[in-house]
């Protein structure tokens, strides 16, 4: 566990009687936990005007590029579309964006509502799995294939998908929230704990997906204890969405693209290898920066 130092504002040990950074006790000191205390109104505002303005692009033409990101909740969505939601998320998990990208079509045409493939049968799916023109994957075809029979016994059920999304309440809290990520873990294959997150967030709920680039970013900024803390990236998301008043696909797109390499029209900011601090905003709240010039 970490806390913060009131001084100097360096992450330290909370068994720590001493800040190792400035030395100011630390002990009968009143610690308040990072993603309460830093301003994220301004951390956000700060990171998507660092963007914008190393970009090709005006303020204008930045905003609008971004705008279709704030209507991603409260958005109708048909059953073939959570469909198609899901059946993409499975493509892209462990794969760059570019190289599913290049097969998407031939994905839909093969798996084109879940009517449709949930009535496959072996020879259909042997015959995928052979496609040239597909990500010849197995496991992820045939989960494709017993997700698409999971849905349509969900949609009998309940109705349709929605209704199904709904009764768990998935905004309305935390453990809500949680609880419906472990029902589609365990309803639906190759949902893992980020690829979970990553569907969810793309049916419109108010969760981002806690991918490397997200979790770094958090890391560096010292709002999540280390790059294996993903439900501690989640919240942080949440947090983000309530100080900001943005929906949490808009403040997910700005962040991955902030720290995404090989971006055209615009400089990636806080890559992995290549981090560009001194065109960043935030510097002054970032632990990766402060430890470079420490």
């Amino acid at each position: 566990m970490k806390i913060v130092c009131e001084k100097c504002r360096q992450l330290v040990d909370e068994d720590s009687a001493f800040c190792k950074f400035c030395g100011a006790p630390t002990k009968g000191i009143k610690t308040i936990s990072l993603s309460r205390k830093l301003p994220l109104n301004e951390i956000f505002n700060g990171v998507y005007k660092s963007l914008q303005a190393n970009s090709e692009f005006n303020e204008n033409q930045f905003a609008a590029k971004y705008e279709s990101f704030k209507k991603y909740e409260n958005r109708e969505i048909s059953d073939n579309e959570y469909f198609s939601m899901l059946v993409d998320v499975i493509f892209y998990s462990g794969f760059k964006a570019s190289t599913v990208g290049m097969y998407l079509n031939q994905i839909h045409k093969n798996f084109p509502d879940y009517i449709t493939v949930s009535n496959y049968n072996a020879v259909t799916i042997d015959k995928i799995k052979n496609d040239p023109l597909m990500i010849r994957n197995g496991a992820k075809i045939e989960a494709c294939h017993h997700n698409a029979q999971k849905m349509k016994k969900i949609i009998k059920e309940h109705g349709s998908f929605k209704k199904y999304v709904d009764s768990f309440n998935p905004n309305e809290n935390d453990v809500s929230l949680l609880k419906l990520k472990k029902a589609l873990q365990s309803s639906f294959d190759f949902l893992g704990d980020k690829t979970v997150y990553h569907f969810m967030m793309d049916i419109g709920l108010n969760v981002l997906k806690p991918d490397r680039v997200i979790i770094r970013i958090f890391n560096r900024l010292g709002l999540i204890e280390d790059e294996s803390d993903l439900e501690g990236a989640v919240r942080t998301g949440r947090a983000f969405s309530r100080a900001t008043g943005f929906p949490i696909r808009f403040i997910d797109i700005i962040f991955v693209m902030y720290g995404q390499l090989n971006l055209s029209q615009m400089t990636s900011i806080c890559s992995e290898n290549d981090p560009k601090c001194h065109l960043c905003r935030v510097q002054q709240y970032c632990h990766y920066f402060k430890s470079l010039t420490s």
